[in-house]
């Protein structure tokens, strides 16, 4: 009996080794392919960079429509914060309500202690690219009050 045992075990090994063979093979030919694929697309990209720099006014990096425009990050800090807070003339709480969170939490951004989310930094920079009149009609429905400087 112990010899059959051997014998199975022996056999199942051999074909296990052919099954790995077999994938290595695949596998092996799949990682040219795609060296191919990257070293191509490095030669293009080398292409590209050179026809930009020969031609300076215009830019191949921008993004290529708006929804990766609206992907960028926005850049927001504490003193920004304060200032577009003031210039519209709100206080912490109003501009809290403008953008859906705590007064607390605008306080935290201003003081530095936190940063907003990316969301939130996206709806601070909604508010700072609005108009007076989209403004004063989002703080009319909101029932935040502007102050006359602002309302001006």
């Amino acid at each position: 009996m112990a010899n059959i045992q051997q014998l199975l075990n022996e056999e199942i090994r051999r074909l296990a080794r052919k099954e790995v063979i077999s994938v290595e093979k695949e596998l092996k030919s799949q990682l040219v392919e795609l060296r191919k694929t990257v070293s191509e697309l490095k030669n293009r990209i080398k292409t590209l960079e050179k026809n930009q720099t020969s031609a300076p006014g215009k830019t191949m990096l921008e993004p290529a429509n708006a929804e990766d425009d609206k992907l960028k990050s926005v850049r927001v800090t504490p003193e920004r914060i304060i200032a577009w807070r003031t210039k519209l003339g709100l206080k912490r709480a109003g501009y809290a309500k403008l953008l859906d969170v705590s007064p607390l939490s605008v306080s935290h951004w201003e003081s530095g202690k936190t940063v907003p989310r990316e969301a939130q930094k996206r709806r601070i920079a909604e508010l700072r690219d609005m108009g007076k009149r989209e403004l004063k009609i989002l703080c009319q429905a909101k029932g935040v009050k502007l102050n006359k400087s602002a309302d001006e």
